[in-house]
């Protein structure tokens, strides 16, 4: 067939607030941004779709720009024969994990970039990760798809096959590709999206039908809420068999769990730190040497990943995505806020868990990441943190060429001569692992990347580097001080910084403003730190999110926000649910009213627009024959999002905390501070949503998990009454409010924690929650719900109070 006559769109990459898509602009490619015109057009000219899905701290992205899309025929038959169309998968997550799953489930693993040929209709025909550009001289229509693996292939070749697929066996492609889309459907709704299209090993997910009326649904829900809830299968000894099942892929030499590539897994370290600190029924159930190995391995895990070759070891600018080897002595040196935010929270928690110590181990690195995520260039002087680092970038000023890690990695010869002295540096290289031909293996670096270099991460322990060098341990200490503040500046002056990707992503914003606000009520009892600064770059992204993303009028929140206007898409479950956490957070460590008022009103929302409602019969005349079952629990998007040809519920929690796990802790807080009946029957409805897949993967749920724990168990609700400021909270039998206030942010994160401030007659909690009016015409103080009333918080009551919070 002739070449088609029909030339390509003008590039509308550039109209993107993302720098992922909108540096294509100027490329061989005519991208299109994934739209209505996109789509119409593929229609029209009955076209495949080529959709690339990355995001601009992927090496591989990257470099898949520079090697594929660059080169002159892989763009001329992009252009000619297909839609190619550019996703930055940090702004539509909904339309990478539908089309991740289909990579997966077809080749059985995925990454990014994210390649997929896709029908007009986007069902998706073929798909992969990284595609190597052609090699000089390439031309050739040898090789087959059918036939050669992945590994084997560079993209001119899979370009031409496709393009003499489509022309040659269209109706076969789309026949395949409906009935791949009709299983990708099928598992969806069972709860087995992610399997493999032939042997389905089930990785939890669901997808229903549309919502609608959310009035309706909550009138039936009621309604049903008298029924007992051992209606439900799910109780606390899932607890038990998932903390079983992590046990058993826990690795006893390195930490963390399985195989490389190795990831922290903050919702599984989580998880388990929280074991001890859940209600003494939880620990009765699950086993108390159970819970104390639990912990264990969190600390574990922590210890290795704090001294392992994630870390900035010189400059302390945070953690990088994940280990390449099992030991994670190599990483791959992209840096995600959104990770290094969950790793806050946990290494809090493990910091917080031993006391308010200096000495603690994980002091430390408790402020490195704080420091990190609330200085430039994370955190923006606007308000707002970006989205990520990239993983390459100059060895030194003046290069042209990008090189993985290159901000990070030192030969001896350059590691010797910046630190000076040779005994200190004998020093600080055996600290470091810094080797002479470098401490790189050949077979972990396929594009030599690393030759004679090293990436930094502890090999040995100052005790047995005393021990070794024969002097006392202060002084190397000191001596490894002085070489990290050497390095440090040398680098600073001689190599460029990596890519930031300066996107303010809503829901990531909200995990960050979660744990700095966390980590600023706990630390403002440690003499010497800076917690201010940690909130209020906290309350400023708050502020910016509600300023330029928060659209008050139409009750709409959006998703991104850069270079001073936000983007087009529409905010998705996740960045309701995350934002409001982080706004809880927030407001406990300002106590300031309208961060728990927004919260409210974004709960709303998200109810209307990603709640799971049944479908309403307008002719029916009894509530039980106008409802349909509902499934209950969030959507990841709205009933009409754009081009989304799945629409799918999350329980399962991955690199990101569950959407479903965090929104029904909320909806459980809401609940209690409000005393809104209506949220805690949702938040237990989106809990047993997920009762089939939790009963049969609990160890896939850590997030949800502690939802069946405030299911069952309840939690801790808490009012203080403040309303003359000079008040030191001296009500019969209760605590000051300094020794409360410091026990409240100084305990772990773990089963529901409820609390609100009454502060005047004007107090939104008074508005929203009448029943606390008597309480507030009483004496200030501190009380805590016990049945359906409130009594003092007593000195008893603090002693437990870390344990059961």
């Amino acid at each position: 067939m002739d070449k088609p006559k029909t030339e390509p769109l003008k590039n509308r990459a550039a109209a993107s607030k993302s720098p992922y898509v909108s540096a294509q602009a100027n490329s061989r490619v005519a991208w299109q941004l994934l739209d209505d015109e996109a789509v119409s057009r593929a229609k029209a000219e009955n076209k495949m779709v080529f959709l690339n899905i990355g995001y601009s701290a992927c090496h591989y992205c990257r470099l898949m720009m520079t090697e594929a899309f660059a080169h002159p025929q892989c763009a001329e038959l992009l252009n000619s024969y297909f839609i190619p169309v550019i996703v930055d998968r940090e702004e539509r997550p909904d339309v990478d994990t539908i089309y991740m799953n289909y990579v997966q489930a077809v080749n059985g693993a995925g990454g990014w970039p994210l390649n997929l040929f896709l029908t007009p209709e986007l069902a998706p025909v073929f798909g992969g990760t990284y595609w190597p550009g052609p090699g000089p001289g390439t031309d050739s229509d040898s090789g087959s798809i059918e036939t050669e693996g992945e590994d084997g292939l560079d993209f001119l070749i899979i370009l031409k096959k496709l393009r003499k697929v489509w022309l040659e066996q269209e109706t076969r492609c789309r026949t395949e590709a409906k009935d791949v889309l009709a299983q990708l459907r099928e598992f969806a709704a069972e709860g087995t999206l992610g399997r493999t299209i032939e042997h389905r090993a089930s990785f939890p997910a669901i997808m229903a039908p549309p919502s609608a009326a959310l009035g309706m649904h909550v009138e039936a829900a009621l309604a049903a809420s008298s029924q007992p809830d051992d209606s439900t299968e799910l109780d606390i000894d899932q607890l038990e068999e998932a903390y079983r099942h992590i046990a058993g892929t826990f690795d006893p030499i390195y930490g963390g769990f399985g195989i490389a590539p190795k990831f922290p897994t903050p919702a599984k370290l989580l998880f388990l730190l929280k074991l001890s600190q859940l209600p003494t029924e939880v620990q009765d159930v699950v086993g108390s040497t159970q819970c104390a190995h639990a912990r264990e391995m969190a600390l574990f895990t922590l210890r290795k990943i704090r001294d392992g070759a994630l870390r900035d070891h010189v400059g302390g600018q945070g953690l990088a995505r994940y280990s390449v080897t099992s030991d994670w002595s190599i990483p791959h040196f992209e840096k995600l806020v959104v990770d290094n935010a969950l790793l806050l929270s946990a290494f809090l928690d493990a910091w917080l868990s031993s006391g308010l110590s200096k000495q603690d181990e994980f002091f430390e690195i408790v402020i490195e990441l704080a420091e990190y995520l609330s200085s430039a260039p994370i955190s923006l002087p606007e308000g707002g943190f970006v989205s990520s680092e990239a993983a390459d970038s100059y060895y030194r000023q003046g290069d042209t060429h990008l090189r993985e890690g290159a901000y990070q990695v030192w030969t001896r010869r350059e590691f010797d001569s910046v630190i000076g002295d040779s005994h200190d540096s004998a020093i600080a290289a055996a600290y470091w692992n810094v080797l002479e031909h470098g401490n790189v293996e050949p077979d972990q670096d396929p594009h030599d990347a690393f030759i004679n270099r090293n990436v930094l991460y502890i090999g040995k322990d100052v005790t047995d580097l005393s021990k070794q060098f024969k002097v006392p341990i202060e002084e190397v200490k000191s001596i490894i001080k002085s070489a990290k503040a050497k390095l440090s500046a040398h680098r600073e002056k001689h190599r460029v910084r990596p890519f930031v990707d300066d996107k303010v992503i809503t829901s990531w914003n909200g995990l960050v403003i979660s744990a700095l606000s966390r980590a600023a009520a706990s630390l403002q009892y440690v003499e010497g730190v800076d917690h201010a600064k940690y909130l209020d770059a906290a309350r400023k992204a708050a502020v910016l999110i509600k300023e330029k993303l928060w659209d008050a009028k139409e009750g709409v929140l959006y998703r991104v926000y850069r270079d001073g206007s936000r983007g087009d898409t529409k905010g998705l479950a996740e960045d309701y649910a995350y934002l409001i956490e982080g706004l809880f957070d927030l407001y406990q460590a300002t106590l300031d009213d309208q961060w728990l008022k927004w919260a409210d009103e974004l709960q709303q929302i998200q109810l209307v627009l990603f709640y799971d409602a049944p479908k309403v019969d307008e002719n029916a005349t009894t509530i039980d024959a106008a409802l349909q079952a509902s499934c209950g629990a969030f959507y990841s998007t709205e009933a009409d999002s754009a081009q989304a040809i799945l629409r799918l519920k999350d329980g399962m929690d991955t690199s990101l905390p569950s959407i479903n796990a965090v929104s029904a802790s909320n909806l459980f807080r809401l609940g209690s501070i409000t005393a809104n009946e209506t949220y805690t029957l949702l938040a237990k409805e989106t809990v047993n949503a997920f009762e089939a897949e939790i009963l049969q993967y609990p160890w896939l749920f850590p997030g949800l998990l502690t939802g069946i724990t405030i299911l069952r168990l309840g939690g801790l609700n808490f009012v203080v009454l403040r309303q003359n400021k000079e008040s030191a909270g001296v009500a019969s039998g209760s605590v000051s409010f300094d020794d409360f206030f410091k026990a409240l942010n100084s305990a772990p994160s773990g089963g529901l924690k409820a609390f609100s401030v009454i502060s005047g007659k004007d107090s939104w909690v008074l508005e929203k929650n009448p029943a606390l009016k008597k309480l507030a015409e009483g004496k200030d103080g501190i009380y805590c719900l016990e049945g359906e009333e409130f009594r003092p918080f007593t000195s008893k009551d603090l002693s437990s109070f870390t344990r059961q919070s």
